[in-house]
């Protein structure tokens, strides 16, 4: 087919929720993916026996159909193929810093009575800060209150005596709450889970963030990230959809201010009334729409946007099993008593007079990471040989180009870097430095290593395409806000947009929420409202059932996966 109803450009978790959404509601829909696997950030790897997660760490609230995650997949029939294991409800975040290690409970009063136990000194200023902070979570809806000056101003009546501290920094809450130093980085170690430091980030963010997994748990896919992905493309195929790997949409053809389709490589055209640009934004307006169809205002506005810094992540296969002596909640490695931005300060590119080598020792003073093991969380997914486990060590670095060693436009525009010597210096070092870091948390770690690979800012740049190689989209900071992101509508008639930088943020969760408030667009329909009430769209019955024999990733890729690339079924 060259006409469709709607063409969903980029297979992030915003775009397959759109596309799946639209399917179900009767439109023809074609998902373009540059790649060649569907899934964004939810997407997984495969190297030697290990199974890797891109983006996929924690979901907040799934442990209830009416959490948002559990809810947006009932809306199209596949909430039943969907599981989902709770992490250690005891510490589902484990905060290491060298003076303290705090273990985030499940449950507002466990967290209020840890944090005073932790903290005595401090314990009528962290009554304080839990008091406030609950209250807006209270009246915080994420599905709804981002999505206009209307829902927020009712998230505020809401609120009530606390909607004035909604919008405060969260330094700033801290400060009017009178909490001493000594509890602030670890009231603030969470922020990298949102990629906003809290001198940056409003309460209500971290409101939201504590409302999700404080109150409603911290889960992880069973058998991991790719499953979220894959359940929308048979979705999006069972209601006459479909979707395409390797097809690289060149540009957004609009005239008279109306969408007429897109442009792939080679020159292809596919013509559709409605375009869903789950792209970076910045690239959806600045490279894929011709100049003349923005106004210049709006390419000002949206060049003028702050992304969030972009992740480095290391991989390793272990063989040994840290099921036995390790949680399956996230570890947060601090290497000083101080947060994300603090972090972000001292590690600055332009800080280190752009020096790569004064650059590299500020990182080994100043770094945090976060240590995911997904073979804790999910023990019954074969992700690696029996008695192995997976790890990732993640952290936030600078996008500068230029401490990457590139000279060009950069892997989007082309220029070739793998090979670059100091591309390479650089990733190596910073791998070993994360190493390091993490061995203080996994004794003997090195000794352990079987596989080990790293993915850089760079790496994320050429595969998603993203401006700076961000997964977050915008920074979730006091300008960049609710009603203050971009929302699905544009100026443009057929085309709207999805993903992290959107109302509702980043994160699988607010990306999905995108994708449900992009279809929601485009069919002038409230469909958030319609699943909360219990509406299914769509042909559920053709969706397969997921037994032992199903592999996301083989969906993912629209192949069957042999040898080396498939996946046991079962561990042992």
């Amino acid at each position: 087919m060259s006409d469709w109803d709607a063409i969903v450009v980029g297979s992030g978790m915003g775009g397959m929720t759109a596309a799946a959404y639209l399917a179900a509601n009767g439109r023809r829909t074609l998902v373009l993916e540059q790649g060649d696997v569907l899934g964004g950030c939810t997407h997984v790897f495969r190297r030697k026996g290990y199974e890797f997660e891109v983006g996929v760490h924690y979901l907040g609230d799934c442990g209830r159909p009416e959490g948002n995650i559990p809810t947006m997949l009932r809306g199209v029939g596949v909430d039943k193929r969907v599981d989902f294991r709770e992490i250690d409800p005891d510490g589902f975040d484990v905060l290491a810093f060298p003076s303290v290690t705090f273990k985030v409970p499940r449950g507002w009063d466990a967290y209020r009575d840890r944090l005073i136990e932790t903290f005595p000194d401090d314990a009528a200023a962290l009554r304080r800060y839990v008091r406030v902070i609950r209250k807006i979570a209270d009246a915080v809806d994420r599905a709804t209150t981002p999505a206009s000056n209307r829902n927020m101003a009712a998230m505020a009546v809401r609120a009530g005596w606390a909607a004035p501290f909604a919008l405060m920094p969260l330094t700033t809450l801290l400060d009017v709450c009178r909490v001493g130093p000594a509890p602030r980085p670890v009231l603030c170690g969470q922020t990298p889970a949102y990629a906003a430091p809290a001198s940056r980030a409003p309460a209500i963010v971290q409101a939201g963030y504590l409302k999700n997994y404080v109150e409603g748990g911290a889960y992880y896919p069973v058998g991991g990230g790719q499953v979220l992905s894959a359940s929308m493309a048979e979705v999006v195929r069972a209601n006459g959809g479909d979707f395409r790997l390797n097809s690289r949409v060149r540009g957004i053809v609009v005239q008279d201010n109306r969408v007429q389709g897109v442009e792939v490589d080679g020159g292809e055209f596919i013509s559709a009334p409605v375009v869903v640009s789950n792209a970076d934004l910045k690239r959806t307006y600045l490279e894929l729409l011709d100049p003349s169809a923005v106004s210049t205002l709006k390419r000002k506005q949206v060049s003028g946007y702050r992304m969030a810094w972009p992740l480095f992540n290391t991989y390793l296969g272990l063989d040994i099993d840290l099921s036995q002596t390790m949680t399956s909640g996230q570890i947060w490695k601090f290497r000083t008593d101080a947060d994300f931005g603090p972090m972000q300060q001292a590690i600055s590119w332009e800080g280190a007079g752009r020096d790569r080598e004064r650059w590299l020792a500020a990182v080994r003073k100043n770094i945090c990471a976060m240590i995911h093991v997904a073979t804790n969380k999910d023990p019954d997914t074969a992700l690696a040989p029996e008695g192995h486990s997976v790890v990732e060590i993640m952290t936030y670095l600078p996008p500068d180009h230029a401490l990457w060693g590139l000279r060009g436009g950069g892997p989007v525009d082309g220029e070739k870097y793998r090979t670059n010597s100091e591309y390479v210096a650089v990733k190596d070092a910073v791998t070993e430095i994360l190493i390091d870091l993490a061995a203080e948390v996994i004794p003997n770690l090195r000794d352990h290593i079987v596989w080990k690979e790293a993915g850089t800012p760079i790496t994320q740049e050429r595969y998603t395409h993203s401006t700076a190689g961000g997964s977050y989209g915008i920074e979730m900071n006091l300008r960049q806000i609710g009603p203050l992101r971009p929302l699905p509508k544009t100026g443009i008639n057929g085309l709207y947009l999805a993903g992290a930088s959107l109302g509702w943020g980043p994160g699988v969760e607010g990306v999905m929420l995108s994708g449900v408030g992009a279809a929601s667009a485009v069919l002038k329909r409230d469909l958030f409202t319609e699943i909360r009430d219990g509406a299914v769209f769509g042909n559920a019955d053709a969706v397969a059932e997921h037994d032992t024999d199903w592999d996301p990733l083989a969906v993912a890729t629209d192949t069957t996966l042999r040898g080396k690339k498939a996946r046991a079924n079962q561990r042992g």
